[in-house]
């Protein structure tokens, strides 16, 4: 199944926005992927059989080619991707760390499965790691601006070198959120992965849902209220 082409790659006239990138990407995993990973799952017996093997890797190299497309979005615009791209509904605000979604999330989404002791385990070590990467690449972010703050300051602010660290922020933090997802895949395997996969499509198509958009809206306060 084509992918759409990440922004800032290929011939130009294949080029686009992030917006566009993300609204085709939604899109695919809203259809065909996610009914093909529920078919997979209500059609298994629970055994780690090839039509659920592949529907469930299909939907892992999705989510793993929306963070490519964002390391191809942060070499053009790195203060774009950093900051909350105006790709993002108004829902996935509060869920974003760095441009994308918290590396935290992915573990508690994964305990609500009710998952094994083995799996509770694993995702115990995972949160340990995420502890100890998140702060390290904030800190990272920080000491930029502060450098940049500084310099300005002084006059001598380089731009270009502010943008080259913010561009290693977005990277770094990606490659996080990469490798936190497929720790977890590979821990749970089997029908519990696809059975996580399912719960992380549905929760990210949750944040684009119009229905659940319309009342995030009305619990929203009217302007100058």
């Amino acid at each position: 199944m084509p992918r759409p082409p990440p922004p800032g790659r290929g011939a130009p006239a294949a080029r686009r926005p992030m917006r566009d990138f993300f609204a085709a990407w939604l899109a695919t995993l809203r259809s065909p992927l996610l009914p093909l990973l529920r078919r997979a799952l209500s059609s298994s017996s629970g055994s780690w059989d090839d039509p659920l093997s592949s529907a469930a890797a299909a939907v892992e190299d999705h989510f793993q080619a929306h963070w490519s497309a964002l390391d191809a979005a942060a070499r053009q615009d790195p203060a774009q991707v950093v900051a909350a791209g105006d790709w993002r509904s108004p829902l996935e605000l509060p869920f974003l760390w760095l441009g994308d979604v918290h590396p935290s999330l992915l573990t508690s989404l994964l305990r609500t499965l009710s998952p094994s002791p083995r799996l509770l385990a694993a995702a115990d070590r995972v949160d340990r790691r995420i502890r100890v990467a998140v702060p390290a690449v904030s800190d990272r972010l920080r000491r930029a601006q502060e450098a940049f703050v500084a310099a300005e300051v002084s006059g001598a602010a380089d731009v270009e070198a502010f943008l080259e660290e913010l561009k290693g922020v977005a990277l770094e933090a990606n490659r996080l959120r990469r490798g936190v997802l497929s720790e977890l895949v590979a821990a749970a395997g089997g029908y519990q992965a696809a059975l996580y996969l399912e719960a992380l499509s549905r929760f990210v198509l949750s944040m684009h849902d119009p229905e659940v958009l319309r009342r995030f809206d009305q619990c929203r306060p009217s302007p100058g209220s």
